[in-house]
């Protein structure tokens, strides 16, 4: 029986895009060697997953702290000429400000069970994101409060510690193949990838393509 459905934050809950997504990005590409915002976007999260891998325990660093390094990284790498400060306030809008996904409240008013949300950066902002949107939580994980992000387990047991619950009673949704699906299967839980636009046809996981697809799937495992 599943007793409680884990969510990713960021690509399952909030949208990359929004106007301090868009900020962030002209002001990148406005002072940088990129000129492109995918490529922009690319730039960020590629580095952003080979400095993740490394904080861990005694070497963590914070969403925060790896956003001053990014900086620091384009500084040297793209030819950043931006102020850092502006740019932070940008990201830092962008975490709690961004717009939902469309079916995003509609989930959260249909589902039964509670819901753990599992994210990398400080559950403040998802707190600040939620309750501006009339949504409720029953908890917040990040990487901060285990020192470790995803894929490695930290987190997913820090989350079911708070459930009180066993790896086969809950189900992780995410968007993402390394950091939810890898992650949630490195702790025993069930993952779903959350496929909006149909890009991972031969992923080795069940897949849907919007968070109220999940709702028969629950009804399903717990009727079954």
């Amino acid at each position: 029986m599943i007793k409680a459905v884990f969510l990713d934050y960021t690509g399952t809950i909030l949208q990359l895009r929004g106007n301090e997504f868009d900020e962030l990005l002209n002001c990148f590409i406005e002072n940088t060697t990129i000129n492109d915002k995918d490529e922009a976007v690319a730039w960020y999260y590629d580095h952003l997953r080979v400095m993740e891998r490394e904080c861990y325990q005694d070497s963590f660093m914070s969403q925060e702290e790896l956003a001053v390094k990014m900086m620091d990284l384009a500084d040297t790498e793209i030819k950043l000429k931006a102020d850092h400060n502006q740019l932070y306030t940008y990201l830092q809008n962008y975490w709690m400000y961004a717009p939902l996904f469309s079916d995003v409240q509609s989930f959260f008013d249909l589902v039964k069970l509670p819901i753990h949300i599992l994210m990398d950066n400080s559950g403040d902002y998802a707190k600040v994101c939620l309750r501006r949107n009339g949504l409720h939580a029953n908890a917040i994980i990040s990487g901060e409060d285990v020192k470790a992000y995803k894929p490695r387990k930290e987190i997913f047991a820090k989350a079911l510690t708070l459930a009180g619950c066993q790896a086969d009673e809950v189900i992780h949704v995410g968007d993402d193949l390394e950091g939810d699906v890898e992650g949630a299967k490195n702790a025993g839980i069930v993952p779903i990838l959350l496929d909006r636009r149909g890009e991972h046809m031969d992923a080795e996981c069940r897949r849907i393509h919007s968070l109220p697809e999940l709702l028969p799937i629950l009804k399903r495992e717990n009727e079954g």
